[in-house]
């Protein structure tokens, strides 16, 4: 059996080693680029989940103001007239 050590001698192709290097190199760069796309969408999921929760807590926070809910109680009211009078406009045709 043959002793492997640092005086050992190998004879390879040089085009075969300038593939292997090149095939090392786009390897290296094609996982160091998918790894650069995943780290800025979960970047970009992680901003937009934290404005999606910002916006869900205003969503459960909001309170109208009081302008309008005086303005829906109102239309409320005029609402109920209106059927009280359609009511007794149905009646009295009868």
């Amino acid at each position: 059996m043959t002793d492997i050590n640092e005086d050992t001698e190998l004879t390879i192709p040089l085009k075969n080693l300038l593939g292997m290097l090149a095939i090392t190199v786009i390897a290296t760069t094609a996982y160091f680029s998918i790894e650069s796309r995943l780290v800025g969408l979960e970047y970009q999921v992680k901003i937009t989940h934290e404005e999606v929760e910002e916006n869900d807590a205003w969503i459960d926070a909001f309170e109208p103001p009081h302008e309008v809910k005086d303005t829906i109680l109102s239309v409320r009211n005029l609402e109920l007239k209106l059927a009280k009078i359609e009511t007794k406009m149905l009646e009295s045709e009868k």
